[in-house]
């Protein structure tokens, strides 16, 4: 049978996970008539955009461990899913069981995950990449689909060196597999297959994917868009948000505390130091290179487990700031949202980003996606407005070109 031009492949990386489940259930709902909430691209605004069609989306991906239906059960039992979309959407779900692939695990959690995925510690760094490969062209050949995108959503990976030779733009990513240490980050696999494949690539999480000078160079070559890191969806997205604020109001921001509590699977893999290592980071460098000018800035962040909260992420943040003849003054606010609620349309988003850009031939980093990022790759202006401004900008600019051609 010949392709089917349109279906598109959106290949996810923990796709059993709550964000890939949520995924799933809400294309299903966009399906059935719900309203986009929470898509930027669905916005009025780009209503004359040649975005791809959200509901030719066709979800698989791959997996270490779980099961899309106690997934769909958990966050049913959480108030994320509405129960009667997950009833109705079963038969969604044993398709998608049928169709999973075995991820590649970190070698420290072997004993944690399907055997089918803890065999595939057994091969070389360069083997699991052409294992990669052959699910994404089996996938294509099977489900009939001529275009598709990768999305890295897999727990926050423990922090990794990254061998020098990577470090060099210049080097050949696919040569350097043959001796790549047998725990390089996954995320550089998986990004390695899909540009491979003509792929693109978004990494939702803080592990380095495509971000590696070699990587992001191999994408450039081969013409393919690579998006990241970190997605930015709940308390950073506030500190970006209000940051500028004190900023171009001369406040001057003496210190800012974050305190942040989750309570799903990223929570727990967060109690991990050398998981949360980078997390941290990006949480917290936002603020720093957005509030330069206030040199005496005393930040931090913090990350609790917390499993009562399940999925409902929660955020504490105290903004001390001094004003007109040394007045000090507070801001303090507390945010809670449902972690996957708010991740699920930016991944959709992110799909439809990568999409435009391969179908005007631009490969590489896709720097117009900074807004959706806690570290956005190869760019380095956190404030969410400018971001959004750059997004606006190059969308236009892409449907300008698209009526010269």
């Amino acid at each position: 049978m010949n392709p089917d031009p349109e279906k598109i492949g959106l290949l996810l990386v923990g796709v059993h996970g709550a964000i890939g489940t949520t995924v799933l259930h809400g294309i299903e709902a966009l399906r059935s008539g719900m309203p986009p909430v929470g898509m930027v691209t669905a916005g009025e605004e780009f209503s004359s955009i040649p975005f791809a069609d959200y509901e030719r989306f066709w979800v698989t991906g791959w997996d270490v461990a779980g099961d899309p239906h106690h997934s769909a059960e958990d966050l049913v039992r959480t108030g994320v899913l509405p129960t009667d979309l997950v009833e109705l959407s079963a038969g969604l779900r044993d398709r998608l069981a049928m169709s999973v692939a075995p991820g590649v695990p970190e070698p420290e959690d072997e004993r944690l995950v399907h055997r089918a995925s803890a065999d595939r510690l057994q091969l070389a760094p360069a083997e699991m990449v052409e294992a990669l490969r052959a699910d994404i062209r089996d996938w294509m050949a099977a489900d009939r689909m001529t275009r598709g995108v990768v999305v890295y959503l897999a727990s926050a990976e423990r922090v990794r060196e990254i061998p020098e030779q990577w470090l060099d733009a210049n080097a050949d990513a696919m040569h350097l597999l043959k001796d790549a240490p047998l725990d390089i980050s996954r995320s550089v696999l998986y990004a390695l297959a899909a540009i491979a494949e003509g792929v693109p690539f978004i990494n939702f999480t803080p592990a380095p994917g495509a971000a590696i000078p070699a990587v992001a160079a191999f994408a450039r070559k081969q013409r393919v868009p690579v998006l990241g890191n970190d997605g930015k969806t709940g308390e950073t997205l506030l500190k970006t948000a209000l940051a500028p604020m004190f900023r171009d109001r001369r406040f001057r921001v003496m210190a800012w505390e974050g305190y942040n509590m989750l309570g799903n699977k990223d929570g727990a893999a967060l109690e991990d130091p050398k998981r949360a290592q980078l997390k941290l980071s990006n949480k917290d460098a936002v603020l720093t290179e957005i509030l330069k000018e206030s040199p005496y800035l005393h930040s931090g962040v913090h990350i609790n487990f917390v499993p009562s909260l399940h999925d409902w992420k929660t955020a504490m943040d105290f903004i001390h700031f001094e004003g007109f003849l040394g007045a000090k003054m507070q801001l303090q606010f507390t945010w809670q949202g449902s972690d996957s609620a708010l991740a699920a349309p930016l991944v959709l988003d992110l799909a439809r980003i990568a999409l435009l850009a391969q179908s005007r031939k631009q490969g590489g980093v896709v720097h117009a996606a900074s807004a959706f990022f806690k570290n956005p790759m190869e760019f380095e202006d956190h404030d969410f407005f400018r971001q959004m401004e750059l997004l606006r900008s190059w969308i236009g600019a892409t449907q300008d070109e698209a009526r010269r051609t």
